[in-house]
């Protein structure tokens, strides 16, 4: 019997990277907004609150699914193997719309680096967290809950909230790479392990409210921030409203965990055309987060800031933000079309290769 996805945890993946899309429009663009703007340049700095609180669902979504199911050889190559494709095919298709010269420095770094962080941090880390699963889920389900819950508390007061707050790299991550995504993993492993207790004893009141105080902060902690850069001239950096809204954010964890705590609540049900837009997500970051084309993508052709001192700008990021996810989702359907058979029977047979050298060495030891 095939087992269906639950499309209420598929449109929180949908969601979510809607959510990041936005964040990295934020981000992205080349924003020079007036200093008589700081309420609009404020609103359009808190999207990026997206950007991270998509990556953290997206994770956790993982965590929940992959304590269950375990390390799956044929997933990690699907990941790797889509990961090159695309980097890959954005390569060709640069040059020939000459967005990118082909040349020796642009191929190294697809061709090596791709799947190593250069072009791409969140496929490195997401493999890289993916590899170690089998050794967390075997530490994580030996805990009694009283041990998961020190162990969760433990690393969100290390690594979110003194990472947040000292920004120091002693501490092991920056919040883009796999530590920080096996310390949102370990939060959606807690989530399934414990779902039916979970669901018992917390009640959606308490959600309600954690939910809106931390996207509150987090939304206060941009005008705050813009407000003192603006009025005492600190810091130089364009950049500096993230400080509390980036990557190991206590409050875009506490956000996401509410989030995702409403959605596993819902009854299951499946819609095919939702699982379907879906499973299309992960290329879809893969797509449009390219580093060969994400300047060219919203500083040449989305160019926000041609609008930044507009109030249109806020609806024409939601709007591009959607354009470019149907877009992506349309290309990765077609390449499934095109190439779906092929990529199963090549991820079959590395999965197969791997399988008979693991025998080998197993053998001979």
């Amino acid at each position: 019997m095939v087992n269906k996805r639950n499309s209420a945890i598929e449109c929180l993946r949908i969601l979510s990277m809607f959510f990041i899309i936005l964040g990295h429009f934020s981000w992205q663009t080349d924003w020079k907004f007036q200093s008589n703007e700081y309420v609009l340049k404020s609103i359009i700095n808190s999207l990026w609150i997206g950007g991270k609180l998509g990556v953290n669902l997206f994770v956790l979504i993982s965590g929940y699914f992959i304590i269950s199911s375990g390390f799956k050889k044929k997933s990690f190559i699907s990941i790797w193997i889509t990961s090159y494709f695309y980097s890959i095919l954005i390569l060709i298709l640069s040059v020939v719309f000459k967005i990118n010269e082909f040349d020796l420095k642009n191929i190294v770094k697809t061709v090596f680096l791709s799947s190593s962080g250069y072009l791409n941090w969140f496929v490195t880390a997401y493999l890289g967290m993916y590899l170690l699963v089998p050794y967390m889920n075997k530490i994580l389900l030996s805990f009694s809950r009283l041990q998961y819950h020190k162990f969760l508390l433990t690393i969100f007061f290390i690594f979110s909230v003194l990472g947040t707050l000292f920004r120091n790299p002693a501490i092991g991550t920056t919040g883009d790479d796999i530590v920080w995504l096996l310390v949102v993993y370990c939060f959606g492993a807690y989530i399934r392990i414990f779902e039916n207790e979970l669901k018992r004893e917390i009640k959606k009141i308490y959600l309600w409210s954690i939910l809106a105080i931390s996207l509150f902060l987090s939304c206060f902690s941009v005008f705050i921030i813009n407000y003192i850069q603006l009025k005492y001239n600190i810091g130089s950096s364009p950049r500096l409203y993230g400080w509390l809204i980036g990557g190991l954010s206590p409050l875009q964890l506490l956000s996401a965990l509410c989030i995702f705590l409403f959605v596993v609540r819902i009854n299951p049900f499946t819609i095919k055309f939702i699982n379907e837009v879906a499973s299309t997500t992960f290329s879809i970051y893969l797509i449009h987060a390219n580093l060969l084309i994400v300047d060219w993508l919203w500083n040449n052709l989305i160019r926000g800031y041609r609008y930044e001192n507009t109030p249109f700008v806020l609806a024409y990021g939601l709007l591009v933000s959607s354009l470019i996810f149907i877009f992506c989702s349309i290309i990765d359907i077609v390449m499934k079309f095109l190439f779906g058979k092929t990529r199963k029977i090549f991820i079959d047979r590395i999965a197969s290769l791997v399988s008979h050298r693991r025998n080998d060495l197993e053998n001979d030891e």
